[in-house]
């Protein structure tokens, strides 16, 4: 009867060997799915060999499958170690099968229908830490934004030739290229969303001294729209005709110390603008100021124009930053997701909005999750409990958006398996057919 019992014990196990092969094949390519291995264990019953038993079926969690790239936004590889966490009504799972999109409500889903979890944002728009839950995207079109703040900064090459001092702004003509030594344009945005073109133009106008002259869409800049700061020596400059209108721009004079950099104090505005208010010399911080604009039918714009990162080195002319943050409405086109994980609504106007940031889990012992249907895992005793973190954080990978991970079944390895547990099924089989043969020359032989 042993010989039989082996037999069969034989037979069972590769057949469960057999089923998980074949299972491996048939997976071979579903997105997020891992290769299952069967090991066996040998049994003994009081000291005699009874056979074998299929002792576990383990998944190979260690090796990744291959990138699919498909260019689609919502797709989601992870480079490294992690989990995406889904709800499924409720019950999170675990997955590395990222192919996921929008549904109804712009929730971000898998083909399941399970939604894809993270840290959602507050109404300011900041990340909330340490909540799980669903994340979707608004795809709601955004307003226009008006400038307020221009981020700038540049090198004055100090061997720059030097135009005679003052340069009255009134007589300034942007169209003759030596009348000033460079200048650069920024692009802001009225409250309506129009495009104005903001332009400087720097003098060189002595030794560490420099004048610049601002212009909005090719018109000059008045001085009474030219601010310091609050707390600054000087309230308000105009230069006025007979009749105290505006008549024309000023120039600001900036100076630079002898190690290249910009000092603190200026003056404005140059000769031979008559002052409404203040000593035309007197000085106060010309590292940031406001410049004043009222478009035609928006409101009345003030940036602020930060220049304290300015240099002046005996080289060339560069551009370190020129950003503004102001821009034209824009409308939704679309989702992208960063390394970390970072959902963004992107918009026409070049714009995006942070909509949340995906969640990532991994555990302490991830051969003990359970497996799930449509390739996703549970956390059990055995796994441990979900270390929820995000992506590039500690041990965690980055996400790669635009492709996702493949099955990680190896199909030639698989091929070779199937025929070594088929000769082992067929051994065994041969087993208890023998067995059988000598049962029966025992009972002719009695």
């Amino acid at each position: 009867m042993s010989m039989f019992n082996i037999g069969l014990s034989g037979l069972s196990s590769t057949q469960k060997a057999l089923e998980v092969t074949s299972n491996n094949i048939a997976n071979a390519s579903t997105a997020g799915y891992k290769t299952a291995s069967t090991e066996f264990s040998a049994l003994y019953n009081g000291g005699q060999r009874s056979g074998v038993k299929v002792a576990a079926t383990n998944e190979n969690f260690e090796k990744t499958g291959g990138l699919v790239s498909t260019g689609q936004s919502l797709d989601l590889a992870i480079t490294g170690k992690g989990f995406f966490v889904v709800s499924e009504n409720g019950r999170l799972a675990f997955t590395q099968a990222g192919q996921f999109g929008l549904d109804a409500n712009r929730n971000i889903v898998n083909n399941n229908g399970s939604k894809l979890q993270g840290f959602g944002i507050d109404e300011n728009g900041s990340l909330i830490p340490g909540i799980l839950t669903d994340l979707k995207v608004e795809a709601a079109n955004i307003p226009a934004k008006a400038t307020e703040n221009i981020a700038f900064s540049l090198n004055l090459n100090s061997a720059s030739n030097v135009i005679p001092y003052p340069i009255a702004p009134a007589a300034f003509d942007p169209a003759d290229g030596t009348a000033f030594n460079y200048s650069q344009s920024t692009e802001v945005f009225d409250s309506l969303g129009n495009s104005h073109t903001l332009t400087q133009y720097f003098n060189h106008t002595g030794v560490n001294t420099w004048q610049v002259l601002y212009y909005i869409d090719g018109k000059p800049l008045p001085a009474a729209d030219i601010n310091p700061p609050a707390g600054a020596v000087v309230s308000s400059v105009e230069a006025t005709d007979d009749a105290g209108v505006i008549t024309t721009a000023t120039a600001l004079t900036i100076t630079f110390n002898t190690d290249g950099q910009l000092e603190p104090m200026g003056t404005l505005p140059a000769p031979p603008l008559v002052p409404a208010d203040n000593n035309v010399n007197d000085p106060y911080n010309v590292r940031e100021l406001t410049l004043d604009f009222a478009p035609a039918g928006a409101s009345v714009m003030a940036i602020k124009v930060d220049m304290v990162k300015s240099s002046q080195f005996g080289s060339a002319f560069g551009l370190y930053e020129n950003n503004s943050d102001g821009y034209t409405s824009g409308e939704f086109t679309g989702v992208a997701v960063a390394e970390d994980g970072k959902v963004l609504a992107t918009f026409s106007n070049g714009e995006s909005k942070l909509q949340g940031q995906i969640a990532l889990a991994n555990f302490a012992n991830p051969q003990g999750l359970e497996s799930g249907n449509n390739t996703v895992w549970y956390a059990s005793e055995a796994s441990g409990a979900a270390i929820i973190g995000t992506a590039s954080e500690g041990s965690f990978g980055g996400i790669l958006a635009g492709s996702f991970m493949g099955s990680n079944v190896d199909i030639s390895a698989q091929l070779v398996d199937l025929m070594s547990f088929q000769q082992s099924y067929q051994a065994n089989a041969k087993t208890i057919s023998t067995a059988d043969e000598m049962m029966q020359i025992l009972f002719n032989a009695v």
